[in-house]
């Protein structure tokens, strides 16, 4: 999976590929980083990202309750119909906001 992070008055993440307990890492990595940082909005792009396991799911749970302890917001875009989907199933649609 590949990970880019834009900083700027909105902290942009784009993935690519998939994010499953093999990749997880570097995304946890990245997600300890923003958490830490100043940025009060995040916004996630999902064009790229064709696969999500429960443990990138975790991950995203824990940016959003993270994002929303220190008052920011997280959002993602850009999210493929079968990422949607696995939304959909377990309820992160209704968890996360998703544009």
């Amino acid at each position: 999976m590949e990970i880019t992070v834009e900083h700027g008055e909105t902290l942009t993440i784009s993935l690519a590929g998939q994010l499953d307990t093999l990749t997880s890492a570097g995304f946890e990595k990245e997600i300890r980083a923003i958490l830490k940082s100043e940025s009060p909005a995040v916004v996630l792009n999902g064009r790229m990202l064709t696969y999500i396991s429960s443990a990138g799911l975790r991950l995203l749970l824990t940016l959003q309750k993270g994002m929303k302890a220190k008052g920011g917001t997280l959002r993602l875009t850009n999210i493929r119909p079968e990422i949607m989907e696995i939304f959909n199933i377990t309820g992160f649609s209704s968890i996360l906001t998703v544009e």
